[in-house]
């Protein structure tokens, strides 16, 4: 009676661990099972034995499980039905990283993970983790899911592309640096009249090689800029205008180049990752809808323009407006902290389960869709696009996609990752909520409705 009570016991507390690989208790009795047979000792030392190896795998379970159930209590039940646990862990500079979780599809790895510091207060609520990489994977993109100031922990979820070749193999994740202590800055006033803002003369101009100086760009005019090879722009550093408690920027130039405004602005802080824009508003104080194009460069202590990021030149098309009626605003970050170390950890990562796909033949202005596939991560688009540049914002907005469940209920996707994969254009729809493929009805790309899954 002794035995049986002690088994119950253990039993009970067994059951509040989630343990869906193995059965210890079942484990456990076919082997006392199998060694009765074989060596006929006695039930009385085999519940020794018993009660020791739960002992062990209780103790051994209960120092991983509590970072898994606090990732859940954050994440939600249905995304837990998705996730594989991991808890593996690395310490560097006092700072506790450990991967917590992963899950993968066809496209797409997600990993969740936690950075603790563990002597110190380099974690916070504004913590950015800006250097690292995930072995065989791209485009990686790493977001704060939750932060216990208690305990200094944040929990991270990091996205990146390349899934299908990851599938059932381990893979190397890494953190090299991050950025915390976030200082915001917003609703800034230049304090500049801008209809004082003349047409500038070639000696006021400089000529930039596109091919070899710039670091970075956006926009619309983005593209005809890059193929003018040699543009104007602003003469560099002749003005010193200041924003409002901001000591890492300033405007150093302001411009009329062949009837576009030209604002350029001019980094200065040590933060690695300074970064910012600049807005109109109205009279009323109401955010104006014009967006610039942009080009980063650097420059040498001459004064010759270089690859580099020093500099960055606002372009605006300003046909229709009146400058006179605008006010010059901007918006900028920057982080007291910057924390370099190797925080490494190795995993073997395995798929969500069963995806459905199917060939369609759908044209948007942009893009020729062929086939969709359906994943308990949400939907991909795989089509193809005359020109080899990734989707813009845009053009993403323009492809609506749903999917219609056996009950009815429909999932909208409003925002989607755009890659290019040998010629391919890939648009990944994360779902809000992880989707039972088994239960899709269809889906629909703008409208057009596909059910032959």
């Amino acid at each position: 009676m002794k035995h049986d009570s002690a088994e119950i016991i253990i039993k009970k507390e067994l059951n509040t661990i989630q343990t869906p690989e193995y059965d210890i208790v079942s484990g456990v009795k076919k082997e006392i099972i199998r060694k009765q047979k074989v060596t006929g000792r006695r039930p009385l030392y085999i519940a020794g034995v018993i009660c020791m190896c739960l002992m062990v795998s209780i103790g051994v379970m209960g120092a991983t499980i509590p970072s898994f159930n606090k990732l859940l209590s954050v994440v939600g039940s249905d995304i837990a039905l998705l996730l594989q646990p991991v808890e593996i862990s690395s310490e560097d500079q006092g700072i506790k990283m450990e991967v917590v979780a992963a899950m993968n599809d066809d496209e797409m790895s997600v990993v969740y993970f936690t950075m603790q510091d563990l002597v110190g207060d380099r974690i916070d609520k504004t913590l950015d983790i800006y250097d690292y990489s995930m072995e065989g994977a791209s485009l990686f993109n790493c977001q704060l899911v939750d932060y216990d100031e208690t305990s200094k922990t944040a929990i991270l979820r990091m996205q990146a592309n390349g899934g299908e070749e990851l599938k059932g193999k381990k893979v190397n994740f890494q953190v090299a640096s991050f950025l915390s202590d976030k200082m915001t800055f917003a609703e800034a006033e230049a304090g500049v009249d801008l209809s004082d803002i003349k047409e500038c003369k070639d000696s006021q101009t400089m000529l930039l090689d596109m091919d070899n100086c710039i670091s970075g760009g956006s926009g619309l005019l983005f593209k005809e800029l890059r193929e003018q090879r040699l543009i104007k722009v602003l003469k560099n550093d002749q003005m010193q205008l200041t924003l409002p408690k901001i000591d890492f920027m300033y405007i150093s130039n302001m411009g009329i180049i062949d009837g576009r405004l030209h604002i350029q602005i001019k980094w200065i802080g040590d933060g690695i990752d300074d970064h910012g824009y600049l807005y109109f508003t109205d009279v009323s104080g109401n955010k104006v809808d014009i967006n610039p194009s942009t080009i980063s460069f650097g420059s040498d202590e001459s004064g010759n323009l270089q690859y580099g990021r020093n500099y960055c030149e606002y372009i605006y098309d300003i046909e229709d407006l009146k400058l006179a009626n605008l006010k010059l605003k901007g918006n900028f970050v920057t982080h007291g902290n910057y924390v370099t170390g190797n925080w490494k950890t190795t995993f073997k990562l395995a798929s969500v389960g069963e995806e459905l796909q199917s060939n369609c033949y759908i044209e948007t202005d942009t893009l020729s869709i062929n086939n969709i596939k359906v994943s308990p991560l949400g939907i991909t688009l795989v089509g193809s696009k005359e020109d080899k540049d990734i989707l813009e914002i845009n053009d993403l907005q323009e492809i609506m996609v749903g999917v219609k469940m056996n009950d009815g209920s429909v999932q909208i996707f409003k925002s989607a990752t755009s890659f290019n994969n040998n010629g391919k254009v890939i648009l990944k729809y994360l779902a809000a909520s992880p989707l039972d493929v088994n239960k899709v009805e269809s889906a629909s790309i703008n409208g057009t409705v596909i059910e032959s899954f």
